[in-house]
């Protein structure tokens, strides 16, 4: 199981290479299907994301506005601190990752194939 899922990974950093990649008799070809469906619907996913992140961020604020008592603002205020905090954090991975994902294998010592 553990040598299945190295090569998944190994094959998914590898998607836009040549079908030498992908086993002898293409076995490993859904692999490649399947990260570049998802690398073609990540833009779409993260525009649905940041849609209701932008509502409930619009949501957070209507309430803070209309609390009663100090103590339902402060609450209303935390809630909008760590929704910022969240969202900086989701960006932040998400460029990470984007960027350093075809240095990983680098990093654990394996070298992908040609």
């Amino acid at each position: 199981m553990k040598n299945f899922l190295f090569k998944l990974a190994m094959l998914a950093t590898t998607a836009n290479n040549t079908a030498n990649n992908w086993g002898a008799n293409g076995e490993w070809n859904w692999v490649r299907d399947l990260v570049n469906f998802l690398k073609t619907l990540l833009p779409y996913v993260l525009i649905v994301v940041a849609t209701a992140g932008t509502i409930y961020a619009v949501v957070l604020g209507v309430n803070m506005a209309r609390a009663e008592d100090a103590s339902k603002r402060e609450e209303a205020k935390k809630r909008i601190i760590n929704f910022v905090i969240a969202l900086a954090v989701t960006i932040l991975l998400i460029v990470l990752l984007n960027v350093f994902v075809t240095y990983i294998p680098g990093w654990l010592g394996v070298t992908l194939p040609q």
